[in-house]
């Protein structure tokens, strides 16, 4: 069943790649390059090319980084609003979803999911890898991130 139900949800709010990055970025400025490509589960040639198209439409820009060897990914104002759109629909499909629940329903379903979200951390790139489309100051405003606390240093 819970298979089932992550292919449902999946299909629900499904990202592409690239409203991924855009969440990410957003949730995560001043990111490499590499610390993308680990968050998409993409190689860093193909998170290269789609960091270009991301910049070509001007939702990226490139900085400096930490040092000479990096560069910094930021969003630009578009690509701020691309990643809020993307959060919103995200959103408003879940709540779709939810709705179908009581309030004490949703009150016992949270500590599950919690619980299910720490065992799925499961390296050190767990937190930006699982919550990329994430709404996390609201995870953060609540109490801390299951994925975070659980996820290996």
């Amino acid at each position: 069943m819970l298979g089932g139900l992550s292919v449902a949800i999946s299909d629900e709010v499904a990202a592409g790649t690239r409203q991924a990055a855009l969440v990410a970025l957003h949730s995560h400025p001043d990111r490499t390059v590499a610390q993308l490509s680990r968050a998409l589960g993409r190689s860093h040639s193909a998170t290269v090319r789609l960091v270009d198209g991301l910049q070509r439409e001007g939702l990226v820009r490139r900085g400096p980084g930490g040092d000479a060897r990096t560069v910094a990914l930021e969003l630009t104002s578009a690509g701020a609003a691309a990643a809020e759109a993307v959060r919103a629909a995200r959103a408003r499909a879940l709540d779709d979803l939810v709705a179908a629940l009581s309030e004490e329903q949703v009150a016992r379903l949270e500590p599950l999911l919690e619980r299910l979200l720490a065992a799925s951390a499961t390296d050190a790139d767990a937190r930006w890898r699982t919550c990329r489309l994430c709404e996390e100051p609201r995870c953060e405003q609540d109490r801390r991130c299951p994925v975070d606390a659980a996820a290996p240093r």
